[in-house]
């Protein structure tokens, strides 16, 4: 599902996954009024096609989804888009599940539900502008 409008201003794209579509919506609305290009995909499988067609600069993953975990498909990410930045998201962390993320995802942040949405914007711009450099 692309974001609203479609607008694209340069800032990068997002891919969002999370299995709950109110917080798809919140992000998508969020990162899109940030002026960055947004998907959402409810499923791992999910964005895991969406990332075969266009990969995202960023993706946000929820970490506890039917299927495939966030950790897991971050892991995915991580191999076949090395490049991508990738941040979990989730309403359920323990220090293993963190600890996980990193070892396997090699995520760059690792955020807690509810999350500051302005901390996980500004965390978005410095790791894609640290990417750049």
């Amino acid at each position: 599902m692309r974001a609203p409008h479609g607008k694209s201003t340069g800032r990068g794209s997002i891919l969002v996954v999370d299995d709950q579509q109110t917080i798809r919506h919140l992000l998508s609305e969020t990162l899109t009024h940030e002026g960055y290009t947004v998907e959402t995909a409810a499923s791992a499988e999910e964005a895991l096609r969406l990332m075969k067609q266009a990969p995202a600069d960023a993706v946000i993953s929820d970490e506890r989804m039917p299927g495939m975990s966030g950790t897991s498909f971050l892991a995915v990410v991580r191999k076949k888009f090395p490049e991508t930045i990738r941040i979990v998201l989730t309403g359920y962390a323990t220090l293993d599940s963190a600890i996980k993320a990193i070892n396997e995802g090699e995520i760059y942040r690792f955020f807690t539900k509810p999350c500051n949405l302005f901390d996980l914007v500004f965390t978005i711009g410095q790791a894609l502008d640290k990417r750049s450099l």
